[in-house]
């Protein structure tokens, strides 16, 4: 019987060769040095002046960045305990200024991972994601193939915590030489940051309705309530964008 010769069928891995976690990751750790990134580690020179300033011992306002991470957070949690407030007040507190990333992560989580994707993976990116990791994600990871994505934001996000646990401590340590309002600047650019790229991040109609409802709402529930503007904007603004969004696909 003669020897019958098949044609060789080229896979996708063989086009496309699939690279290890380890590459990916170091790709994600390459765009620290970038705006968002530098941005963030600007901020939290800030927050480590901050702590000093409010008489937080330096080791625990490392511990704070590591663990609650969210800037705004660690400003509440900072708030209070200067104040003198009961614990079971600052986690009250603190839970309610997390809860607005709450959706950010329901809608981030699709663009992450993948059908093999462990939700051990999953729960730990999504503890160090907070608005400049989410803006990231949401810009860079529809852009990757999906095995790629959890290793690649690992980097990014992950290793941006962690160096930022440092920098928490440089500010710490250079309170005392920097004039405040060099320090109160430095913690002013990452809300600044996150006015200017939001939008950017905006795919739906009800994304962008929603940036629109909060810039207009903000204002107005500064002045109708004060200490709880940002959960009344972020529940009328985003009720309402979403409703004008789920009408509009309705009739599409």
């Amino acid at each position: 019987m003669s020897h019958l010769e098949f044609p060789h069928k080229e896979t996708s891995e063989e086009v496309e060769p699939r690279l290890s976690g380890f590459v990916w990751y170091r790709q994600g750790m390459r765009h620290l040095l970038s705006t968002p990134a530098l941005v963030l580690c600007l901020s939290f020179l800030g927050f480590g002046g901050f702590a000093r300033e409010s008489g937080i011992d330096i080791v625990h306002a490392m511990v704070m960045t590591i663990s609650v991470w969210a800037l705004p957070s660690k400003v509440v949690l900072v708030g209070g305990i200067v104040s003198g407030a009961g614990l079971a007040a600052i986690a009250t507190a603190v839970a309610l200024a997390s809860v607005r990333l709450m959706p950010m992560i329901v809608a981030f989580i699709p663009e992450l991972r993948d059908k093999d994707t462990p939700a051990w993976k999953l729960y730990g990116l999504s503890h160090v994601t907070a608005v400049t990791s989410w803006v990231f994600g949401m810009q860079k990871l529809p852009e990757l193939p999906r095995y790629a994505r959890v290793p690649f934001y690992a980097g990014f996000a992950l290793t941006l915590s962690i160096i930022n646990t440092g920098v928490t401590a440089l500010g710490y340590g250079i309170a005392g030489v920097v004039p405040p309002i060099v320090a109160a600047a430095l913690f002013l650019t990452t809300p600044l940051y996150f006015m200017l790229t939001l939008p950017s991040a905006a795919r739906l109609v009800s994304d962008r309705l929603a940036l629109v409802f909060g810039y207009a709402l903000g204002p107005v529930f500064a002045l109708l309530t004060p200490g709880m503007d940002l959960i009344w904007t972020g529940l009328v603004g985003g009720l309402a964008a979403y409703a004008i969004g789920y009408v509009g696909r309705r009739r599409l």
